[in-house]
């Protein structure tokens, strides 16, 4: 099949761009904020997936990004060469992907011209892609999955063994994807329980679709199952994602948090000063209860009961402070100062502001395209527009979750492929006429 010159284009843009930016800060490939190159410091030198400082095996952090890291550095690249290896890689990745996406969700070559376009030169997906983080390799594995899930699904009316096939690689994605970001084991259940509702809702459920049904879940299990068999013989216990979740949830719900920022007068993020006194405090208070120093699952345990007992004694602070999360998850601009001119801050705001602007039409799209189906109809053979549900779905798990653990607007990156396709039908209905005078992807030799 003929390669789409536009796609060709927009792939070569967006390594240009992300080239440039490595160039132009280059300091940036090794500022290692999560500790990931640490990590994978300690596997090049043989010690496995153990703390940096602890020199232990851990669990603080999901594995698969430091080990492909590790993987890069032991075949003769440099740290800063592995980081713009595997993030520029995966940025060429999400581009492709989020073009495939878009055919097979049958929609207009326009849309997929613009929603492209978007994720080519986001500037969350740009930013990211040459820090040492999990944005961009979390958003391919998303992509990835998605698109093997819709090929499973498209395969379904002609191939069973097809359709198995590729459910069972979309289960392996997203199970590899959550040792990236364990939030993608969430977006792999809500998928899997909608496709199930749908079938019981519509009466069409049997034993052998229901099964079909469930085999990526089952797949994302198995690929996950050699990280809880070693948490299980490491800390004795059932850990499927990190000890890191605890810590995370009480970050954003406690008192202090409470006190200064959501009914006080302090912006977020939390000022330093506060947030190392709480910290500070936490490990008095912790060790104080008898909480073993170094033992991971012990203290994760302990925050979320922190978390849990804040959230309880104060629902009120709670709603506002998961609202200020919403709200930062959706934010037009980053809200931490990262060096920009204000030009450019400006010029990020209006480029999320016409995004989500294209969001908001979508939503009465999808709204008024879900209620026409007749609950009779087969999920398997939804219109296109109905099947924009799976994207919402995906978006709604990363909402979900960040609601309530600690949140900030780069949490969002991994979904902006899937936030782009939804802006762009948006805008297709809007502007219908304008878009036509978009030049289209396919070619008359792929039409045909």
């Amino acid at each position: 099949m003929r390669i789409p010159p536009l796609l060709l284009i927009a792939t070569m843009l967006g390594l240009a761009v992300r080239i440039g930016g490595a160039c132009l800060r280059p300091a940036d490939l090794t500022m290692d904020h999560d500790g990931y190159l640490a990590h994978a410091q300690m596997i090049v030198q043989g010690e496995g997936f153990v703390g940096p400082y602890t020199h232990v095996p851990t669990a603080f952090r999901p594995p698969a990004y430091p080990m492909a890291i590790a993987a890069v550095r032991c075949i003769g690249l440099s740290v800063p060469a592995s980081v713009a290896f595997i993030n520029i890689g995966c940025s060429v990745a999400i581009i492709w992907l989020t073009w495939i996406l878009c055919r097979q969700l049958h929609l207009p070559a326009q849309i997929a011209v613009v929603a492209t376009v978007i994720t080519t030169f986001d500037p969350l997906l740009v930013r990211y892609s040459i820090l040492p983080m999990t944005e961009l390799p979390a958003a391919a594995m998303l992509m990835a999955a998605v698109v093997a899930w819709k090929a499973a699904e498209k395969s379904n009316t002609t191939s069973d063994a097809s359709c198995a096939r590729f459910y069972i690689v979309s289960g392996v994605l997203w199970g590899t994807g959550s040792l990236v970001r364990p939030i993608l084991l969430l977006c792999c259940g809500m998928l899997v329980l909608w496709r199930l509702i749908l079938q019981f809702q519509s009466g069409t459920a049997n034993y052998k679709k229901v099964s079909r049904t469930m085999i990526p879940l089952f797949a994302a299990l198995i690929a996950l199952s050699p990280w809880i068999i070693r948490n299980a013989v490491h800390f004795e216990q059932f850990i499927p994602a990190t000890t890191h979740g605890g810590y995370t949830l009480a970050l954003g719900n406690n008192p202090d948090f409470y006190r200064d920022v959501i009914e006080g007068d302090m912006q977020f993020p939390w000022p330093g000063p506060e947030l190392d006194a709480w910290q500070q405090r936490m490990i008095a208070e912790s060790a104080a209860q008898g909480v073993t120093p170094g033992d991971e699952p012990e203290q994760d345990a302990w925050y979320y009961q922190q978390a849990v007992s804040a959230m309880k004694k104060q629902p009120i602070s709670c709603v506002k402070a998961c609202l200020l999360r919403l709200k930062r998850f959706c934010a037009v601009t980053p809200g931490v100062d990262d060096g920009l001119p204000k030009a450019v801050t400006i010029l990020i705001g209006l480029w999320y502001g016409l995004i989500w602007f294209g969001v908001v039409a979508a939503v009465v799209q999808s709204v008024i395209g879900l209620w026409r189906v007749p609950r009779s109809v087969d999920q398997s053979n939804l219109r296109p527009q109905t099947s924009l549900a799976d994207l919402w779905l995906v978006v709604l798990s990363f909402m979900l979750l960040h609601c309530f653990y600690w949140t900030d607007t780069r949490m969002r990156a991994p979904v902006m492929p899937i936030i782009s396709i939804i802006a762009a039908v948006g805008w297709q209905k809007l502007f219908q006429h304008t878009l036509r005078g978009i030049p289209s992807f396919t070619t008359p030799e792929s039409q045909t």
